[in-house]
């Protein structure tokens, strides 16, 4: 199953066995946290005049994040009437990103951080002092870091670093993969973001915005004449 981690879902499709759109729905609904798990994730809209399914049909639930991108998934309708559907999402690999439309690109930084504290399985470790970290490139939805602490897949680090003079980020980024260079010792932690809240994604999109900024003014600088 994919599922962008951090990134709000702000809208959900269901597309019938014909693959129209169906139903359409930007906030009567609640997707599923526990999409990952194995136990059966339920999508539920709510609203008025719904298009009613019959019980079991196949169908596929687009869901579209805040950052733009558009994720596809296999889908049974086990309630459907006029004012609700649930549709239980099959846990299967036909899951399919349609669409990335991020509204900031991932960019390349050095920001130098520091992690507060670490969880695995469910156990915290809380470090007396923090430890430094730096953050290589960036976007709305996690970012990669360097670090002394040999992280894991999985793992949630909490993360605090300075991205403007009068403003420190503090987040929670959850461990998508531990990239290796080619003599097999680690260069660094591909993360997500878990749980921003809008004040934070808008202060990220402002960083992001102020840096691609200057690296077009560098840019623009080297191809004037002298």
């Amino acid at each position: 199953m994919l599922l962008f981690f951090g990134n709000k879902i702000v809208k959900v499709e269901i597309l019938d066995r014909n693959g129209t759109v169906a139903v359409t729905s930007d906030k009567n609904f609640v997707f599923p946290k526990n999409i990952e798990s194995d136990e059966d994730s339920i999508l539920i809209i709510k609203g008025t005049d719904l298009k009613e399914f019959t019980k079991d049909e196949r169908v596929h639930v687009i869901s579209t994040t805040k950052a733009g991108d558009r994720i596809k998934y296999p889908g049974m309708v086990t309630v459907s009437l006029n004012t609700q559907l649930n549709v239980r999402i099959i846990k299967s690999h036909d899951t399919e990103v349609l669409q990335e439309r991020r509204r900031y690109f991932k960019i390349k930084v050095f920001e130098r951080g520091r992690v507060l504290f670490m969880v695995r399985d469910d156990e915290t470790t809380r470090f007396e002092e923090p430890v430094p970290m730096e953050i290589n490139d960036i976007n709305i939805g996690g970012i990669f870091m360097v670090t002394s602490i040999p992280l894991q897949q999985d793992d949630i680090v909490c993360i605090d670093v300075d991205l403007f003079i009068d403003y420190r980020l503090n987040a929670v980024a959850r461990v998508l993969r531990v990239q290796r260079n080619p003599d097999g010792s680690i260069k660094g932690y591909g993360c997500a973001f878990q749980g921003l809240t809008a004040s934070q994604e808008d202060y990220i999109g402002k960083y992001i915005y102020k840096v691609q900024s200057a690296q077009r003014q560098k840019e623009i600088a080297k191809e004037r004449p002298f």
